[in-house]
């Protein structure tokens, strides 16, 4: 037996008894509401969800027609049929037109039962058309957001790297100053604050990337409680007016993920927990952070608040891409989606309860992880090169080019250009590195242009040559660096991981 939601906009109880006793003889578990003015028919609509629509022609001071636009108006499919005595043709070809699926004269329902399967079939089969519709227009807003973004980061990365460099070579500098210098000290707490921030914003330039296609990023094991602190110090400004900060960490195993990557996910629901709690009231008012260990062996991280909560309705759309409950220009509707895709790259889950009016609940659940990663080795033990190399970089930004002097040229020779074109006049008229830092997207001759042409002339030295990219973000040129052999490394770099691999090859 089939339940068939049946709303029944009908003046005559009579007929109404009529029309339900001819549905629950054709099988149908009925269950209905019968109603005859507009406002009850808003009403209906409005509150309670409905499988098919039955309409009476006329009744007083309301019509089908009037009904049929009432449901039109509130963007409803539901399959709507006329029921009514007898009416002239032209009436209900106009009907029809107007959007009514089919009309039946009282007390000749006998094909009535074929015809309400029918049209539920029919709407079941416009909803998953409309889905799947949905789902290609997501698609296609996302490429072209995706190829927007990479561009972005692209132009961001480059100055990011200048800027991350040149922190690090400061810090590096004050190393031996700031044991006996206070003000030496405070500059270097300064500055590791600034490359912290310009690591926040180069994993913001990256995530647009990361939703329109998930880049592979190495997962280790990661500790979530150090991550987790991490993340409550960058919210700390959007918590203390809004909320008391509860934390309860349990002892659990380091879980399968990237540091940089989960740290996000956590930043992004901590936030979003201190944003659904007004401002003012943080006395009353809670966020809670929680690690514990699942029955299975999941670890789990609780990010809970006391905030304005979630409806039903809302929870089935929230990691759906662009949708968003924030005003208009606060949000993308993207960083729940981008966690939902962090999480599950990582083999975990995410999960929500809400009650609106009483806050939310996220929970966050990973796999522990099969290995722990190595430590990272200290500046102080990285080894010299035992020579002195020649180094090439190619970057049409100028401050690249000075950024890698200035981390390389203790050590080795380096020479810079902004142009493809007058490195390779340099290496045809018999110049020769050791190394070449080479920028793949540039304008005029790029390093994938480059890279060909060297691989004609001097074939030795294209295999030195080590691309440097603030994001591929053409097709052409993410093919390419699937091709090729050669290390990549990514805009902002590390000044000590760049120094090691140039190390390495001198």
């Amino acid at each position: 037996m089939s339940k068939l939601r049946a709303l029944m906009i009908e003046d005559s109880l009579d007929d109404a008894r009529l029309l339900r006793l001819e549905l629950e003889r054709a099988g149908y578990e009925l269950v209905s509401e019968r109603v005859e003015t507009g406002s009850d028919v808003e009403e209906a609509l409005r509150d309670r969800d409905w499988d098919i629509v039955f309409s009476d022609w006329t009744m007083p001071g309301f019509s089908a027609p009037d009904a049929l636009e009432i449901v039109k108006q509130r963007g409803l499919d539901l399959p709507f049929i006329i029921i009514s005595g007898s009416i002239g043709e032209d009436v209900v070809i106009d009907a029809l037109r107007s959007g009514a699926h089919d009309f039946f004269v009282k007390g000749r329902l006998t094909l009535l039962p074929p015809a309400v399967e029918r049209e539920l079939r029919e709407a079941a089969l416009r909803r998953e058309r409309r889905h799947m519709q949905e789902q290609l227009m997501i698609g296609d807003r996302m490429a072209s957001v995706g190829l927007l973004a990479a561009g972005v980061a692209h132009e961001i990365n480059n100055p990011l790297a200048v800027v991350i460099g040149n922190i690090e070579l400061s810090l590096r500098l004050l190393e031996d100053k700031t044991a006996d210098d206070p003000c030496s000290r405070d500059v270097s707490a300064q500055l590791r604050d600034a490359h912290e921030a310009a690591e926040r914003i180069r994993n913001v330039a990256n995530d647009l990337i990361l939703f329109a296609r998930a880049d592979s990023e190495e997962h280790t094991g990661v500790d979530v409680r150090p991550v987790i602190e991490s993340s409550l110090r960058m919210a700390h400004n959007e918590i203390r007016h809004r909320a008391r900060l509860r934390t309860s960490f349990a002892v659990v195993p380091p879980v399968e993920a990237n540091e940089s990557r989960l740290g996000q996910v956590f930043l992004n629901l901590i936030v979003n927990a201190a944003h659904s709690i007004p401002e003012g009231r943080a006395d009353v008012n809670e966020i809670s952070v929680a690690t514990m260990l699942a029955p299975n062996g999941h670890v789990v991280v609780q990010v809970r608040d006391t905030g304005s909560g979630m409806s039903a309705d809302v929870m089935k759309h929230l990691f759906s891409p662009f949708f968003t409950t924030k005003p208009l220009g606060l949000g993308t509707g993207l960083g729940l989606s981008i966690c939902h895709r962090i999480v599950t790259s990582f083999g975990g889950t995410i999960t929500v309860e809400s009650d609106l009016g009483r806050g939310s609940v996220f929970e966050v659940h990973l796999l522990p992880a099969e290995r722990v990663a190595d430590p990272v080795a200290p500046a102080a033990a990285l080894r010299a090169s035992d020579r002195r190399g020649s180094v090439l970089v190619v970057d049409d930004e100028p401050a690249i080019g000075l950024l890698v002097t200035g981390v390389l040229g203790k050590d080795h020779d380096v020479t810079s250009t902004t142009t493809a074109l007058e490195a390779l006049e340099w290496i045809t008229q018999g110049a020769r590195y050791d190394v070449i830092l080479c920028d793949l997207m540039m304008p005029h001759l790029t390093g994938m242009d480059f890279y060909s042409e060297l691989t004609r002339i001097a074939p030795e030295q294209a295999q030195r040559v080590i691309f440097l990219t603030g994001g591929a973000f053409t097709p052409q040129a993410r093919q390419f660096l699937d091709e090729v052999d050669n290390m990549r490394i990514d805009k902002p770099f590390k000044i000590q991981a760049l120094s090691a691999i140039v190390n390495d090859r001198v």
